[in-house]
C-alpha cells in the first residue's frame, strides 16, 4: 500500500511538472527566440521577444511579413515591405531599428530588407541547429550583409 503511494504521488508530481505553463514559455537572454509574422505572442508580458513581436506586428510601420532571431541580447530583423514603403525600404530599417532599440534596450539590433538574410533566416528557423551552430551562421550572415558589391 505504501508503495502504490509512492508511484501515485511521482505520477502526480510529473503531470504537475508537465502542465506548469510557466516553465514552458520562459525565456532567459541566452536561449535562442525565433520570431515571425505567423507566430502568434507566446511569450511572458515585458520579454524581450514580445516587444519586438507586438512592434513588428504593428501594421503602421510598413512591414507585411518578417523573420527575427533574439539570442545573447542581439536581435537580428529581417523583413518584407509593404507595397506602400517598398520605395522607402532604407528608411523603413532605420525607423525600425531605433524604435526597437528604444522598446528593447538592446544595443546589437541588426534589421535588414535584404531577400537573401530573409531567406537565411528562414532556413535557420525551419533547421534544428543548437546555439554555438546559430550563432556561428549569424555571425557569418551579419558579415555578408555589412560588405558592400
Amino acid at each position: 500500500m505504501k508503495q502504490l503511494h509512492i508511484v501515485l504521488f511521482f505520477i502526480l508530481m510529473s503531470l504537475a511538472a508537465c502542465n506548469n505553463p510557466e516553465q514552458t514559455t520562459q525565456n532567459n537572454s541566452s536561449d535562442i527566440v525565433m520570431l515571425n509574422s505567423d507566430t502568434p505572442a507566446t511569450f511572458e508580458q515585458n520579454s524581450i521577444p514580445r516587444i519586438a513581436q507586438s512592434y513588428l506586428d504593428d501594421q503602421s510601420n510598413g512591414i507585411s511579413t518578417y523573420r527575427a532571431i533574439h539570442v545573447n541580447d542581439q536581435l537580428f530583423v529581417a523583413f518584407n515591405a509593404t507595397p506602400l514603403k517598398q520605395a522607402t525600404e532604407q528608411k523603413v530599417e532605420k525607423k525600425v531599428k531605433n524604435d526597437l532599440k528604444t522598446l528593447t534596450k538592446i544595443n546589437h539590433i541588426h534589421v535588414t530588407s535584404d531577400q537573401k538574410f530573409f531567406m537565411e533566416l528562414t532556413k535557420l528557423e525551419n533547421e534544428k541547429l543548437t546555439k554555438d551552430e546559430t550563432i556561428k551562421r549569424l555571425k557569418k550572415l551579419e558579415k555578408l550583409s555589412k560588405e558592400q558589391t
